[in-house]
């Protein structure tokens, strides 16, 4: 058994096929868990909607529609899995959890690395959002109240968007959101891997060689052989370094930052704090003592609990729902087990 771990921390792609065999298949288990059931039973799900057609292969995202009365608050997720694995079935549950407070939910599937690097999943980000801008009405979504959620991975790719809306943008695929002149009202933004560049920053850091490794082989897989020193071109895989270049007043929504004391990117997550303080931006952010990355989604830890409240706390301040779905109590509203996004993986 340890040379079969030994085998699956030293190489890269066997590491990765395992702990995305192992995130469906935990993700397949939350799925039939009563307090899952429970919170798909106050949703509709309307399932692998063809958002775009990247060189003609269809990309979807489900749609979770609250059953309470519209017209709904809209909170688009990318899911983490350091760029290369996770789907938006292995976080289900966590888009039922948004669902279940009376958003309108849309779980994004994107290209993954290493077959498809860097700008592809900030591209599919994209689309992601121009197509609920145009279509969430469709479902009693309301466009002119729109929010994006993500964690680790997933984090940075909102982040971006979040970028690409409120300001204007080179990169082609960018512009578009600015221009279509739909700005999010919030974002959040769990145990963010928010600059994929300079990994080696981590052995300095004296993060763990394992953990370094897992965070540069994410690096490369979606920066390619510029990780360490990427091209003007791939500023926006470094949301973070854009926002700390930014001059205040910064045009940015109310974001939500929360982070484990214990993640190795919780460096990250306390950056983007201290840009948002100097650009005058509102930041929302939390820290929680003794928490690995990805800590929300171990939903019987206490931490968790705190950080789920946190989260609606903020929403309720800056997107509230248009009718709360009855609920049995706060710790019922935390999501069933799924896994975290990618492990120790950023």
């Amino acid at each position: 058994m340890r040379r079969w771990l030994d085998m699956i921390a030293a190489h890269q792609p066997v590491r990765r096929i395992a702990m995305d065999a192992g995130l469906h298949a935990m993700a397949r288990l939350a799925n039939v868990l009563p307090p899952m059931r429970q919170r798909m039973s106050m949703a509709r799900l309307f399932e692998d909607l063809d958002y775009a057609r990247p060189g003609g292969s269809a990309l979807h995202l489900d749609v979770l529609q609250p059953l309470g009365p519209g017209p709904h608050p809209v909170l688009i997720y990318l899911h983490g899995g350091a760029f290369a694995i996770g789907s938006k079935r292995t976080h289900r549950a966590l888009a039922a959890a948004y669902a279940s407070r009376g958003y309108l939910v849309c779980n994004v599937d994107y290209r993954l690395a290493p077959q498809q690097p860097f700008p592809a999943a900030l591209e599919d980000a994209c689309r992601a959002w121009q197509w609920a801008a145009e279509h969430v009405a469709d479902f009693a979504g309301d466009p002119r109240r729109m929010a994006l959620a993500g964690e680790s991975a997933g984090a940075n790719l909102a982040l971006s968007v979040v970028l690409a809306c409120c300001t204007p943008r080179p990169e082609p695929y960018a512009a578009p959101l600015f221009e279509l002149g739909v700005r999010p009202v919030a974002a959040l933004l769990y145990c963010g891997f928010l600059q994929t560049s300079g990994p080696a920053r981590y052995r300095r850091a004296g993060v763990s060689r394992l953990v370094s490794r897992v965070i540069t082989d994410a690096a490369r897989s979606y920066l390619g052989p510029s990780a360490e020193y990427p091209g003007p071109d791939q500023a926006l895989a470094d949301p973070l370094c854009v926002v700390e270049s930014m001059v205040a007043p910064a045009r940015l929504p109310p974001l939500f930052v929360a982070a484990g004391l214990n993640d190795p990117v919780l460096n990250d997550s306390q950056r983007l704090e201290q840009a948002l303080l100097r650009a005058h931006s509102p930041c929302s952010a939390h820290y929680y003592p003794g928490e690995p990355h990805a800590f929300h989604v171990l939903f019987w830890r206490e931490n968790a609990l705190r950080c789920w409240r946190d989260s609606f706390e903020f929403l309720n301040r800056h997107l509230p729902p248009s009718a709360n779905p009855t609920a049995p109590d706060a710790r019922a509203q935390v999501p069933p087990q799924t896994p975290p996004c990618s492990g120790c993986q950023p």
